[in-house]
């Protein structure tokens, strides 16, 4: 288990290297012209410009650029936003909880209700159940994620204003107000791609419910929900956990509209005011953090994954 658990990580290190140089690379390639005329302003002459950007050291080649951010970053230092004068560190250290929190509320509502459905629906495939329950699910799932939002807010604002304030509460200074008001923004994300974890459920479950030790179970008289929600369920975890990794990075990487639609001050909130302002550090922390938390999801899930599927080949 060890030299399984090392390989995942020594992958997933080399992985956010790599993504981290190209997010540099991008980012500098794009924006950092921008970011030394904005500084100097609208009147600047090209000898300021051209200061301003050697100050920053956006005249020296990529590479070496790149291997000083890396070798701060590493220490966990970003830098300082010369527009703001903020450190790029407080800043994602402000802002990285709380799309953390998001993303987990919001994978904890698609797991809830897409599995049980899946189980439901592979139970009752074939009948009209089963589209009844499954068609709801893919309607909303086709629904975009601002339309969504949208119509909660409208609703909470209406209806419930309890569920909405228009005011970060952090889960430090009351954690009820907090989950109160992070509950809507998860619901709106949550319930369309329950829909994901529902159909995988399913055709898992369908494949396992057809092998001869389901059948074995049923002749020995073990009642059907056991059966369904044990022994076909355990056995259906691998490929569902797996896509659950994979949902948590597209959680992580599509909060830019609900963060910005329910004002909540985020990584995907943060990187839309960073390109606004061409402040170049501060989108390239947030992007780097907001991928690092991605593969650290499916990081999580590749430990996991043999803990419950023993066939699976272990160093």
């Amino acid at each position: 288990m060890f030299g399984y658990v090392l390989k995942r990580l020594s992958s997933s290190t080399l992985i956010i290297l790599a993504l981290s140089a190209i997010v540099f690379i991008t980012t500098r390639t794009l924006l950092s012209g921008n970011e030394a005329t904005s500084l100097a302003g609208p009147k600047a002459s090209a000898a300021d410009v051209a200061a301003i950007a050697h100050k920053l050291g956006l005249d020296q080649p990529i590479v070496f650029q790149y291997l000083g951010w890396l070798s701060r970053a590493v220490r966990g230092d970003f830098g300082v936003s010369p527009l703001s004068g903020q450190s790029n560190s407080d800043l994602i250290a402000q802002q990285a909880p709380i799309s953390l929190e998001l993303a987990v509320f919001s994978l904890v509502i698609t797991v809830a209700i897409g599995i049980p459905i899946g189980v439901l629906t592979a139970g009752s495939s074939g009948k009209r159940s089963d589209w009844g329950t499954r068609i709801p699910l893919l309607v909303a799932f086709a629904i975009p994620g601002f339309v969504s939002g949208a119509l909660l807010l409208l609703v909470a604002t209406r209806y419930v204003p309890a569920l909405y304030s228009a005011v970060y509460i952090p889960f430090g200074d009351d954690p009820l107000g907090n989950l109160q008001m992070m509950f809507l923004p998860a619901l709106s994300v949550g319930i369309p791609t329950s829909a994901l974890i529902a159909q995988m459920t399913r055709s898992s479950m369908l494949e396992v419910l057809s092998q001869p030790h389901i059948a074995t179970a049923r002749t020995h008289g073990i009642p059907e929900w056991k059966v369904k929600y044990v022994y076909a369920l355990k056995a259906s975890l691998p490929p569902i956990l797996t896509l659950v990794g994979v949902v948590f990075g597209l959680l992580i990487g599509s909060l830019f509209i609900t963060e910005d639609i329910f004002s909540l001050p985020g990584l995907g909130r943060g990187v839309l005011d960073a390109i606004s302002n061409r402040d170049v550090g501060a989108l390239e922390a947030q992007v780097v953090v907001m991928a690092a938390l991605f593969i650290l999801g499916n990081l999580i899930v590749d430990i996991v994954i043999p803990m419950v599927d023993r066939r699976i080949v272990r160093d």
